[in-house]
């Protein structure tokens, strides 16, 4: 399953196990099944990215900008996704210092995710390089750990 903790790590923030976890978890499972129906492009921004990731099936499409609503809200609410990985613990460690803006647009979700500390911009270019790894290679590279910026151990 995607959300398999490959390497036996500890979950910094726990591991969910809660309804709404489990549908979270059932949406990017569904999206890595069908990664090669998705379409990710991202800009690089000076601090931050500004990304689009859109399907041209509207099922697929519809499952993109759920999946980023939930997203949202376990960034708000500081519940962790993958924090066996230590890119997305550093994600929800940081999340009071990123900004993230999501617009809903035909076939998907722009993005973008920015921040005013240069640190935090490399680890938002390593989050849009494992989104794309996800894209790209779906459950394959569901299950490995994420780039990482040197300074995160």
């Amino acid at each position: 399953m995607s959300n398999e903790n490959p390497n036996n790590r500890p979950y910094k923030f726990g591991r969910g196990t809660d309804e709404q976890h489990r549908q979270d978890q059932a949406l990017f499972s569904t999206l890595l099944e069908h990664h090669q129906q998705l379409k990710r492009e991202t800009e690089k921004l000076p601090n931050g990215i500004r990304s689009c990731t859109t399907s041209e099936n509207p099922e697929l499409a519809r499952i993109i900008q759920e999946h980023v609503i939930g997203m949202e809200k376990r960034f708000a609410g500081g519940r962790a996704i993958r924090s066996w990985d230590p890119l997305f613990a550093a994600l929800f460690e940081y999340k009071d210092q990123i900004d993230m803006q999501y617009n809903m647009i035909d076939g998907g979700v722009e993005a973008v995710l920015t921040s005013d500390d240069p640190k935090l911009i490399e680890l938002i270019h390593c989050h849009d390089d494992t989104l794309h790894g996800f894209v790209e290679r779906g459950f394959a590279a569901g299950g490995e750990e994420s780039p990482k910026p040197g300074w995160l151990e």
